[in-house]
């Protein structure tokens, strides 16, 4: 129909306050002269503006991601509709695509990221966030359901078992459910009689059995309890180590 189709792809630039930025393509075209049968060239040069393709994130907290964390991103780009084919690349930690367009985790080694995004091996843009470190979790003795209170203490001989539980941060576990889930794994338990303990027990799991103590118990007694190690399990299933702090429990033990 006297007519031809061309396509290239746009390059981006310094734009202006609009996020547009103004480009010319020049070209040739050949055809044939209906008259004389022979070739003719013409040249052709037209303006074009290139609009910035703008990025949407999408998650929910895109602030500040957490440190050693799987944060997950949605990334899109409407204004390349179909055309959108993201790479993902991650300064001051790692970035992984997820199984649909646009979807990446990041996992920050470091107070700031930089993510960069591509599609077609064109660069959109780079994304800066910040990086939180982990709330550390809240560390609670359980007699059964209930947590213990330290204040008004419990009857001699005191319970039978105590289970620790490490509590993570609710708004980091609302974010993160996979990155917050935690374990006391080694805590100390010593049945203390004024300043001189009665009896020690050591546990490596989260709950203990404190039969003994109740046999050796009197109203007066305190049973005094640090926790030595708590494990994180990761978004990977991998665990690791958190640093609590000095975590001691007193319960008295009353009349």
């Amino acid at each position: 129909g006297g007519k031809g189709q061309i396509k290239f792809k746009a390059t981006g630039g310094k734009y202006d306050k609009e996020g547009k930025i103004k480009k010319t393509w020049k070209g040739t075209v050949k055809i044939q002269d209906p008259l004389t049968g022979k070739d003719k060239i013409l040249e052709h040069t037209e303006e074009y503006f290139v609009a910035n393709p703008v990025l949407q994130v999408q998650s929910a907290s895109v602030q500040a991601l957490y440190l050693n964390c799987g944060n997950d991103l949605q990334i899109n780009c409407p204004a390349l509709g179909t055309e959108y084919d993201p790479k993902f690349r991650a300064a001051g930690g790692s970035a992984s695509s997820g199984a649909k367009k646009g979807q990446v985790t990041i996992v920050p080694t470091t107070p700031n990221v930089t993510l960069s995004v591509s599609s077609g091996g064109t660069k959109i843009d780079d994304l800066k966030f910040k990086v939180r470190k982990i709330p550390k979790p809240e560390v609670v003795a359980l007699n059964g359901s209930k947590p213990v209170d330290e204040k008004r203490g419990m009857k001699a001989p005191g319970p039978r078992s105590i289970k620790m539980k490490a509590i993570p941060d609710e708004s980091f576990k609302a974010f993160l459910p996979k990155d917050a889930r935690y374990k006391v794994t080694k805590w100390e338990a010593t049945l203390v009689r004024g300043k001189r303990p009665v009896d020690k027990k050591t546990f490596s799991s989260e709950t203990g059995n404190l039969s003994s103590f109740a046999a050796k118990a009197k109203p007066g007694d305190r049973i005094m309890i640090e926790v030595k190690k708590v494990m994180r399990l990761n978004f990977k299933g991998k665990t690791e180590t958190v640093n609590v702090g000095l975590v001691l429990k007193n319960i008295p033990l009353t009349d």
